[in-house]
């Protein structure tokens, strides 16, 4: 098989920090171009549930524990997210599952009555006893410590809502745009497989392409035919911060390159297309894998790797 186009993934370390601080100044502007407004457009949701929540902590505390109640509060996405900042700090909804031991979802509350018992117990031992000091004191709550509870979850849980939104759209942003330039290229978009793609001819063929699919052990944004038989397994990273970043390429993507290598050999091309705040070392290590890396801000790099292949 041909020998990689080099100029789709050899970068000198010079090169890497030029494109990491382009890419930086790119997300500073995105982050500066209204983030109260998305702050303020979240708020009146969150404020409604984080009221909802905390008018019925009593109930949501109780024991034995209320099945329908919880069962319809984690069906509820911002009612979800108030309850989690209840305690103090706030827990995300993997270590939510992880302490547990079990997938929490309203079906399994309704259905199985010691895992909702579970979610009472590990609410009642963190709750913040900051914002809900007359839980510990066995009395009802005063007037000002009910509004400055209900504000101050309304708060943590609009901004972390903004937060998460605004990571999803870095990532959505750039997986539209990567989509638009196969589209460009006449690459065809195909269904993605039901199944993980165990051989490459399960997948899509050259000049085809699928989103959101499974190679081998690992979840694929792109798995894109190139048009000289190798298969380009290729995976959009936003960061917010250097720090995020090496979870985000280091120990994903690089992780998932080993895994197609090991698995496919030379005839999976593992990528990176990456968006924000990014450590050059960090990118540099990543390209040594070897692992293609384009960016966001300039595409024709990724243009120019699909048309020599």
């Amino acid at each position: 098989m041909p020998a990689f186009p080099k100029p789709a993934r050899e970068w000198t370390s010079a090169e890497i920090a030029e494109d990491c601080a382009r890419a930086k100044s790119d997300f500073r502007t995105r982050r500066t171009s209204g983030p109260l407004t998305d702050y303020l457009s979240e708020f009146p949701s969150i404020e409604k549930a984080a009221d909802d929540i905390i008018a019925n902590l009593s109930r949501i505390l109780a024991t034995p524990a209320d099945q329908a109640l919880l069962a319809d509060i984690v069906a509820n996405p911002a009612k979800f997210t108030a309850l989690r900042y209840l305690v103090a700090p706030p827990i995300s909804e993997d270590d939510l599952d992880t302490l547990l031991g079990s997938s929490l979802s309203a079906t399994a509350l309704r259905r199985n009555p010691a895992l909702a018992n579970e979610l009472v117990s590990l609410l009642s031992i963190s709750l913040d006893p900051k914002r809900f000091p007359w839980i510990a004191k066995g009395k009802p709550p005063t007037a000002p410590e009910l509004g400055a509870a209900k504000l101050a979850s309304a708060v943590a849980a609009a901004i972390a809502r903004v937060q998460t939104k605004r990571r999803g759209d870095e990532k959505t942003a750039l997986e539209y745009d990567i989509e638009a330039l196969l589209r460009s290229l006449d690459w065809k978009k195909v269904s993605a497989p039901r199944t993980a793609i165990r051989v490459l001819s399960e997948g899509p063929k050259p000049g085809e392409y699928a989103q959101h699919c499974t190679l081998g052990t690992d979840n694929m944004d792109f798995v894109i035919g190139l048009r000289h038989g190798r298969t380009l397994a290729l995976e959009a990273k936003a960061s917010n911060s250097e720090l995020n970043s090496r979870k985000r390429l280091n120990k994903e993507v690089v992780v998932d390159a080993q895994h197609l290598q090991s698995h496919f050999g030379m005839q999976v091309v593992a990528a990176a297309a990456l968006r924000g705040v990014f450590k050059p070392a960090y990118v540099e290590a990543a390209q040594g894998t070897p692992l293609v890396i384009v960016w966001g801000h300039r595409l024709q790099d990724l243009q120019d790797f699909l048309t020599a292949t």
